[in-house]
């Protein structure tokens, strides 16, 4: 594993992103340069960190990285690794804007990604106790989707015993055994899709399959078929909501397929968490959901391509355990770890919310947040 040095010219800007407590950063070559802290850009001092033109930029890689590296990263329109700085964990994308080098770096916590810690509902937990099936975590980009998978894997982890097989492109978080024993595999690296991956982990005795992201129709049939195998299989999908992100999966297939497709997934799905973050009164951010379970009714919208049923379906479904993202964010209301004007900012439906919050359409309580946060 390659690692960027405390003394040197990125390891010092990293150092500042790590006491600012910013998740992101952005370099471009000649550019001033940008981080995101609670979820918001933020260009850095050009003082002390001044735009760094291109051959420098490319010298500051070479300090740190391996020269095949840093010539892969000259050479190719993108290129993805992970690294160290210090003991903390990064994921890297290095990409050309109109020929000229940009590069992000993601910060990737490596401490124990429970449930509770990360103020997720403690209730998520009944997800990690299927023994099989597909979930699928989805949301729009750098909104935690990540974090919530590793935080079930770490459920599964620290409750039973199973052999825990992830397919990564890079690998972020690094798990240690504690009842469950797991396999990390990074594509490219260990592997040369995720497709074939998931279908090498189906060869050696896998309880649970963690996909890092469904991409294309290959890694999404192949995932369906660890499923319908009898494996449990988690992956994360660029989504908005669950009928969004049911709507991409058979998009990925020619309209001939699409039928059985969606009889796969309704066959073998177990549950879709969508999530996004929105400012809390902490001044951090907080997880907010929308939770499809699949019940006769969603089975049979899936099955049907009916997807325009599923809100209905998931908000008259609290007792059930399913609620919608605006459900949830009157939830986070009345627990006080939002304001009125946040929840009204991030409503899918302000108008609906506003009659929530008139009493004119009744709340029923739903999942709580685990008080011991």
């Amino acid at each position: 594993m390659q690692a960027i040095q405390e003394a040197s010219r990125l390891g010092q800007i990293l150092a500042w992103c790590e006491r600012n407590r910013a998740s992101d950063l952005h370099i471009q070559a000649s550019k001033p340069l940008a981080c995101r802290i609670d979820g918001k850009l933020a260009r850095l001092d050009a003082t002390e960190f001044p735009p760094i033109p291109q051959e420098e930029l490319y010298q500051a890689l070479a300090e740190n990285f391996s020269a095949e590296t840093v010539a892969a990263i000259r050479r190719r329109n993108e290129v993805d690794l992970s690294f160290y700085h210090g003991p903390n964990r990064y994921r890297a994308n290095f990409s050309k804007q109109m020929g000229v080098q940009s590069l992000s770096f993601r910060f990737v916590p490596q401490q124990q990604n429970s449930l509770r810690h990360l103020n997720l509902p403690a209730s998520l937990s009944d997800l990690a106790e299927e023994l099989r099936g597909l979930i699928l975590v989805t949301g729009p980009t750098a909104q935690g989707k990540s974090t919530t998978a590793r935080a079930l894997l770490q459920w599964i982890n620290e409750t039973r015993s199973a052999r825990i097989v992830t397919i990564e492109d890079p690998i972020e978080f690094v798990f240690k055994d504690a009842q469950s024993i797991f396999e990390q595999r990074e594509v490219g690296i260990d592997t040369d899709s995720f497709a074939n991956g998931i279908r090498n982990a189906m060869r050696q005795d896998p309880n649970v399959i963690f996909v890092g992201e469904m991409r294309d129709k290959d890694s999404i049939y192949a995932a369906i078929q660890a499923a319908e195998t009898g494996h449990l299989v988690l992956t994360t999908l660029h989504a908005d909501s669950s009928a969004q992100a049911l709507t991409r999966i058979r998009m990925f297939y020619p309209a001939t397929e699409q039928d059985n497709i969606s009889a796969l997934i309704a066959r073998n799905l177990k549950a879709i968490v969508t999530q996004r973050l929105v400012p809390s009164t902490r001044g951090m951010r907080i997880p907010c959901l929308e939770l499809l379970r699949t019940d006769r009714g969603a089975t049979d919208a899936i099955a049907k391509n009916e997807l325009h049923l599923l809100d209905g379906i998931i908000e008259s479904a609290v007792g059930q355990g399913m609620h919608s993202f605006d459900q949830y964010l009157i939830e986070l209301l009345a627990g006080r770890h939002v304001t009125e004007e946040t929840a009204r900012e991030f409503a899918v439906n302000r108008h609906r919310l506003e009659l929530m919050l008139r009493g004119i359409i009744n709340h029923q309580a739903i999942l709580k947040l685990d008080r011991a946060t």
